[in-house]
Order: structure tokens, then C-alpha cells, then sequence
């Protein structure tokens, strides 16, 4: 299998609060892992060590065979094959849905606007959103406006995409929205990293369950294991809340 991403020993700290302690991880092409744990355990902080949206004090990020580092030619070429998708969608306000998914393709694809918007109505299309091209943010849900999100994601056409509680803000209805739309990508082989507590998703959708607690990586299994049989008195605790 080919690596696709290689953490080794990430550390991060806010001034003395220590937030990640050697958190190691590798994920393959195509492979959807999806990390869990409780709130503040340095999950979603871990996330954004992966695209140096925060930049870890120690230990490294291979990303397809190159070393993450601070050099704006190296984040410029590593962003550029790998998406992220916030819970706060991130959309541009003053901006159409199409130019939201055309924006970036145009400015750091260097894609050619006609392309740029032919693809950008493909990928539209497919999280269901052709008749929304021309509104604006404003004027979409919760759910709508995450998917614009992962249509934007999509279109990149990256080697991953990162996920960081892509549904936490979303009603349930909603939630299914997007969750649907994830469920296709990582059934279509897209290699995806989420932090989320959507058990369902975990359960169906992963090919692996990383679980961490206390800035660490605790337990790391296939969903099947995981969720009937967690190895350590952390997880067990964690399942008992969540279920």
C-alpha cells in the first residue's frame, strides 16, 4: 500500500498547556480513518498539524513523501493536493456558491476559469446542490453549506482530505445531508482523515478507528473491534457516554 501521510511523534503545546504528546499515525491511499476521542483530548488539533494550520513544536509530517515544513513553496504544493473541511465551513460570504468552488481552483490550481466552473458544477452536482449555484451563503442551511464545503474540498481533486467534525454544528437532518455525501466519497476510494463522534459514519464508512486521549494515541483498530470490544478503560468509558 502506499503512504499517503506519516505523523511521527507530533507535539504541540498553547504556552504550558501540553495538547499533543508523540501522536504518530500513517494512512494509506484510499483508506478512511477516523479518529475519536472526548472533548479536548487534541483531536482536531492534531488535524491541523497534518496541513501546518498549526505548526507542531516537535516530531514530523511526511505528506506524499515530502517533509511539512513552514518554506511557503512546500505549503503551497502540499495544500494544493490536500483539502480541509472545517464545522465552520469556511465559505467566502460575498461570494456565489459556483464562485466559492471556483475561487480556489482558479487562484491555487492556476486552472482555467472554464475549467475551473466545469468542474465546479460537476462536483456541485454531485452533493446535490445544482439548483443553489448562484445563491449565497447567507441564503443556504446549515447542511447546504457544508456540502458547498466538501464540493469545494472535491473539486481540488487532492491526494486527502481532512475532516474536523465536519457535522457537530449541524441538526440531524442536516447531518445525514453530509454524512450521505462523505459515505459516497469513501465508498468512491478518497482518502480521508475525520475527527467526528457520528458513530454510524465511524462504524460503516472507516477503515480504521484511532482513538485518542490526553494528547496521546490510545487505541488504534477496524471498526468492528473497536465497537465491540475496546482494548483500554478510556475508550470503554468514552463508548458508554456516546451510546
Amino acid at each position: 500500500m502506499t503512504n499517503v501521510l506519516e505523523a511521527r511523534n507530533v507535539k504541540k503545546a498553547f504556552g504550558e498547556t501540553v495538547v499533543l504528546r508523540d501522536v504518530s499515525l500513517t494512512v494509506n491511499k484510499g483508506e478512511v480513518v477516523v479518529i475519536m476521542g472526548s472533548s479536548g483530548t487534541g483531536k482536531s488539533t492534531f488535524l491541523r498539524t497534518i496541513n501546518f494550520l498549526e505548526v507542531p513544536d516537535g516530531g514530523e509530517i511526511i505528506f506524499d513523501g515530502e517533509k511539512m515544513e513552514t518554506n511557503p513553496n512546500t505549503l503551497r504544493r502540499a495544500r494544493s493536493r490536500m483539502s480541509f473541511v472545517s464545522q465552520s465551513y469556511n465559505l467566502f460570504p460575498h461570494m456565489k456558491t459556483l464562485k466559492n468552488v471556483v475561487y480556489p481552483l482558479v487562484k491555487v490550481k492556476k486552472m482555467d476559469k472554464r475549467e475551473a466552473k466545469n468542474r465546479a458544477v460537476e462536483m456541485l452536482n454531485r452533493v446535490g446542490l445544482s439548483d443553489k449555484l448562484n445563491s449565497y451563503p447567507g441564503q443556504l442551511s446549515g447542511g447546504q453549506k457544508q456540502r458547498v464545503a466538501i464540493a469545494r474540498a472535491m473539486a481540488m481533486k487532492p491526494d486527502l482530505i481532512l475532516f474536523d467534525e465536519p457535522t457537530s454544528a449541524l441538526d440531524p437532518e442536516m447531518t445525514g445531508e453530509v454524512l450521505n455525501v462523505m459515505k459516497e466519497l469513501a465508498d468512491g476510494g478518497t482518502t480521508m482523515v475525520v475527527v467526528t463522534h457520528e458513530m454510524n459514519f465511524a462504524r460503516y464508512a472507516a477503515d480504521r478507528i484511532v482513538f485518542m486521549a490526553d494528547g496521546v494515541v490510545v487505541e488504534e483498530s477496524k471498526p468492528e473491534e473497536f465497537f465491540s470490544s475496546p482494548k483500554t478503560e478510556k475508550a470503554l468509558k468514552f463508548m458508554a457516554r456516546l451510546i
